[in-house]
Order: C-alpha cells, then structure tokens, then sequence
C-alpha cells in the first residue's frame, strides 16, 4: 500500500451520547439498532464496576449472554471461544463494556463470526521498509454498542489488536466494526481507579500527537488532535486530585474519544507500534506503556516532525506560540514530561518491571507492526533497540 498524495477522510454512522446517567437511554436508543439479543462483553473488574451494573439493571432480559473475563491483552483463543458462546446464544449484539480491551474483543469476535476462517487471516502485516498489506473485510459484523470505563478510545476506532499465542500483536481494520453507538457516561466511571484513567488517558494523548506527525495526517485529524490535548492535559490532573470529580470524568472521556477520531484518519506511529510489544510480550498495561514511552517516542520523531510537534505544544500552553519551531517541539516533549510526573506515573521502562532481555526481541516484533510504516521517521532495527534502551 502506498500512500497517494493529498488526504482522505472516513466518518462512521456511530452516534455519541455524552451525558452523565446516558446509560439509562439505552434501552430507547437500542431500539434504532434492531438487535434483541446482546452479549455483555468486559474484563473481570469492569464486570462488577458500576456501568456494568447500571447496563445490566436497564437491559434487563435483552442481555442474553455474558463474555466477563476478557483479559488486558486479549487474545486469539478467547475470541474463539467468545464467537462460539455468541453462536450458541444466537447473539445479534455486543455491548462492550470497560476499557480497550472489552472492545477490541467485540469487534475482533464480529470480524470472526463474519469473515469465518482463524483470526489471524485477517489481520493486516507490514514488511520493511515500507509495504503495508490491509485486509479487506467486507461482509456485514454485528452491531457493537460500547460504554467505555476508560481512556483507551478503542470504541471509536475502526482499529483493534489481538495478542496470539506467541505474544506477538495482530493488528486489524475494518471500519464495519466501529460501534454502533457509545455512550459516554462519566457517572458510572468515578468508581475506575483515578490512575487507570491518567494510564489510559496518557495513551489517548499518544492517539493525538501520533496523528499529528503521522504520515497520513491531514487538516481534519490535525484540528481534533489539538482539541484532544487540550481537553486531556486538563483534565488528567484534575482527576487524579479529585477522583470523584464528574465534569473532569466526562473531560477526559471526550478527550479520548477525540484521540479515537484522529487516530481513525490518521494512524499511529512508532509509539504504539512498541507499546503493542510492550504489553503483549513485556506484560505492561497498554496504558502504563504509553504512560512510560510517550516522550522517548516523540524525542525519537523530534527531527522528523518538528513542525507538527512545535503546533502540539500550543495545545499544552499557548505561549508556544511565540517559541521558535525547534524550541516548541522541544517546549512539546517537556509538556508530556510534565504531566507524566504530575499525574504521578513513572518515566522509565525499568521502573514497570519489564525484563531487560526482551528488548531485541521487542524490536523484532516491532519491525512488523504497522505503526513503523505511519510514523514520519523510518526507522531499522538496531534504531528501534537504541529507542527501547534510552527508555530503559
């Protein structure tokens, strides 16, 4: 795949809802999608969080099926499994709710149950240097209805990754998964641990300024990015200071619902393509390896992407402005710096717990994932090993 000149966009038919107590509409709302039938799809925690709760108590019957065990870093033998349960039940809906994961799997089980065959025919592979191979998935998926628990934006995006046996990430696209409907209620979040939200909310960020200096940017994706930086870099700390804060809840949802429309248009980049491998082999939350890698990554893109960098930092402080292009790039990556220690999450890749003896194999796996042909600076292995060990 090679990328023409000029720009394209792609807009879902996904209708948002954002209020507090939005959950209670979803019976009305679901009424528009058609479906009778739908599976409750979550991670263990979020299954007895409070919007699972609230899902259950205003769908009553219509859940007929629950899938409650989805891991961080879901993989292919539970979507097998998930798809078979959804089979036997004669599912013709998922309500995805809780973090990334919890939606990942729902469209990963519709790609499933549509396209037949094993996951992994259908996942999209990048050759180095630059060919990229997307599958082209066609046939109808099932409606997906997601009520997100945190900052992953998963549910936005017609994006999704599957870990399979061996650890390695396969990566999918097909914009027939996007969700149906979400619903953005931060009433029944504030019981999500605060540092799960800056966790996540750190890779909502990464969505943006990825999309900013991404190689398939474009005027649309730029405009939401800076919005989504606003949005997130204020009200991160506002939640971490006051987890019961619910308009700084509802901030940092539309934040990185934002990130998810930029990242829709605009890809992500280096960052995520080792943050894949950072949760997938290392055992990192995705949103604590976003947390930790974020401004490695940017310092790593500093050159490549100065202008695009230098446009982010006025997001952060709109004194940027007057900086020299070089300097708000660099005034850029210090921002992310700072919030990073603000919101109290640790800058290096040693403080997680992660092994040093897997970085060459992470920059192995790494040279596959697609991040590596968006991101403005090409990069070969022994680069992508020096970036992990200057994070280390």
């Amino acid at each position: 795949m090679n990328i023409p000149p000029g720009f394209q966009l792609q807009f879902s038919r996904t209708r948002l809802i954002c209020r507090p107590g939005g959950v209670s509409s979803l019976p009305e709302e679901l009424q528009q999608i058609g479906s009778k039938r739908w599976m409750l799809v979550s991670g263990t925690r979020s299954a007895n969080g409070d919007a699972a709760k609230a899902v259950r108590q205003v769908m009553g019957s219509s859940v007929v099926a629950h899938w409650t065990g989805i891991p961080q870093h879901s993989g292919v033998d539970v979507i097998s499994a998930m798809a078979q349960h959804a089979r036997t039940n004669e599912v013709d809906g998922f309500l995805a709710v809780g973090g990334g994961s919890a939606s990942d799997s729902a469209k990963a089980a519709a790609i499933l149950l549509a396209e037949g065959g094993s996951l992994a025919d259908h996942a999209n592979v990048f050759y180095p240097p630059d060919r990229y191979v997307q599958q082209v998935l066609t046939k109808p998926k099932l409606p997906i209805v997601a009520i997100p628990t945190t900052l992953s934006a998963a549910e936005v995006t017609p994006g999704l990754g599957i870990r399979n046996n061996d650890g390695h990430k396969l990566v999918f696209w097909d914009p027939g998964v996007v969700p149906r409907l979400i619903v953005l209620d931060a009433a029944v979040c504030t019981d999500v641990p605060a540092d799960v939200f800056a966790t996540t909310g750190m890779n909502a960020l990464a969505h943006s300024i990825e999309g900013m200096y991404s190689r398939v940017r474009n005027p649309a994706s730029e405009g939401l990015a800076l919005q989504s930086i606003r949005y997130l870099s204020k009200a991160l700390p506002r939640v971490v200071d006051d987890p019961a804060d619910v308009v700084a809840r509802e901030q940092a949802l539309i934040g990185a619902y934002l990130s998810g429309l930029v990242i829709s248009n605009a890809r992500v980049g280096i960052h995520h393509g080792l943050c894949h491998g950072l949760g997938s082999m290392g055992g990192l939350s995705h949103g604590m390896a976003n947390a930790i890698f974020l401004p490695h990554a940017m310092r790593f893109n500093l050159e490549a992407a100065q202008d695009q960098l230098a446009m982010a930092a006025t997001a952060f402080d709109t004194a940027a402005h007057a900086l020299p292009a070089a300097e708000a790039a660099i005034a850029a990556v210090e921002s992310v710096s700072r919030l990073q220690q603000r919101l109290g999450l640790p800058s290096r890749l040693r403080d997680s717990g992660l092994d040093r003896g897997l970085l060459p194999r992470l920059a192995r796996h790494a040279m596959s994932d697609r991040g590596l042909y968006f991101n403005p600076r090409r990069a070969s292995e022994a680069e992508v090993l020096d970036l992990l060990e200057s994070a280390w």
